[in-house]
């Protein structure tokens, strides 16, 4: 009598969820693995999606991280346009709107994130399909408003200007990319936008949208009314954690997870956006919604599924390219005990790290190109091996970075 397959189902096809199927296999060539999404599309890349797809500098297809020959070759089942709706962790099943009671032996939840959404009128952007929307549409458009002065509102922004369209963007914080950025970092990046015409209202919030034949009236809450052919909502993110509201899966801001990637249930693992993660060098939770957070949680879930037992440390990062400008942000820059800046123009790179206790516990740069992508992984690095520093090393640029990590 043959040894019955272990049945794996991962709920959701991001990027955590290709990440964390391929990282079984390598483990587990015996498994049964299926990817349940309830996109069309094969498992893709986010972060093109607000600017060089936009721009037509990539082409929509090539998001895509492998084509499905790399599912049939690695005997990964993937099953499109299925939407869950229902699970049972006592009896481990679940149901799809195409099947019911589909059994698993292990599951990993990586549903992400979803927009938060106020407005049937407004475009938002989460997915390919409403990127394509987005860009069709201003195809047509001359006057754009964005609502939300985040990463994504920004980069939509400057695709926009880009593109030679007049756009606004209403901000109801009192800088843009809230307080994760330093305020003199996010200066910077009003300065760019404001440079190249984009108009920019700060502490200011929507009213009321009048939508008229072929324009809308925006009310402001400074007394102002924006004319404009679309309206783009940036106003941030939440865990797609309805599903599992009534169940025993603990939830606060996302899927309660340890180091591990285990949920409260057990046999139910949870990764990227939808996860509210532990993490041992911070020693808290932490909710994560990036490109590389998605990868790398993916990658660990799919370690401790295959059978290793492997701890997410991971030091957080992230980017954002707007214009010529690419802004980078690694570990948490909140929190600190006081900060150093390194360098003094984005044209030779200007980094901002955060100390606690002798330590860096967070930098965020921005400089034109790479010019800071080197340093602000090296504060990563230094970060992870708990290594002390001191002010005058870090605001000397003239002092290689890397030498702390070899001394």
């Amino acid at each position: 009598m043959s040894e019955k397959k272990e049945n794996i189902l991962i709920l959701g096809g991001g990027q955590s969820a290709f990440y964390a199927a391929s990282e079984i296999r390598k483990y587990n060539s015996k498994s049964i693995i299926s990817i349940i999404s309830n996109e069309s599309h094969l498992p893709y890349e986010r972060p093109p999606l607000s600017k060089d797809c936009l721009l037509s500098k990539m082409e929509y297809s090539d998001c895509h991280f492998f084509d499905r020959d790399f599912y049939e070759k690695n005997e990964i089942n993937f099953f499109s346009g299925e939407l869950v709706e229902g699970v049972d962790f006592l009896s481990q099943k679940i149901d799809t709107s195409k099947r019911k009671k589909i059994s698993y032996d292990k599951l990993l939840i990586a549903l992400g994130s979803s927009c938060r959404r106020s407005n049937e009128n407004y475009y938002h952007l989460r997915s390919m399909g409403e990127s394509m929307a987005i860009k069709e549409k201003m195809l047509t458009s001359e006057n754009i408003l964005i609502i939300g002065g985040g990463f994504i509102g920004l980069e939509i922004a400057s695709a926009a200007n880009q593109l030679k369209k007049n756009v606004c963007i209403v901000e109801i914080g009192s800088q843009l990319m809230g307080r994760i950025i330093p305020e003199k970092i996010a200066k910077i990046v009003q300065q760019k936008h404001e440079g190249k015409g984009v108009i920019i209202e700060l502490n200011t919030k929507v009213l009321n949208v009048i939508k008229n034949q072929n324009f809308y009236e925006v009310e402001l809450s400074n007394n102002k009314i924006i004319k404009c052919d679309m309206v783009i909502a940036g106003i941030g993110s939440e865990p797609n954690t309805a599903l599992f509201s009534n169940t025993d899966l603990k939830i606060d801001n996302g899927i309660l997870v340890n180091e591990f990637c285990e949920t409260s249930v057990e046999n139910v693992y949870a990764a990227g956006d939808v996860a509210n993660f532990y993490h041992p060098f911070y020693k808290k939770y932490i909710r994560l919604e990036s490109w590389k957070h998605a990868q790398n949680h993916g990658v660990c879930a799919g370690k401790n599924i295959g059978g290793q037992k492997v701890s997410y440390k991971e030091i957080p990062w992230m980017w954002s390219d707007q214009y010529d400008l690419n802004l980078q942000m690694t570990g948490l820059c909140h929190d600190y005990d006081t900060f150093v800046v390194r360098g003094t123009s984005t044209k030779e790179g200007l980094i901002h790290f955060f100390i606690k206790n002798r330590k860096i516990i967070g930098a965020c740069g921005i400089g034109v190109g790479g010019k800071i992508g080197r340093d602000v992984k090296l504060a990563s690095k230094i970060s992870e091996k708990n290594i002390k520093v001191t002010k005058e090393i870090l605001s000397n640029q003239d002092f290689k970075l890397n030498k702390l990590l070899i001394q």
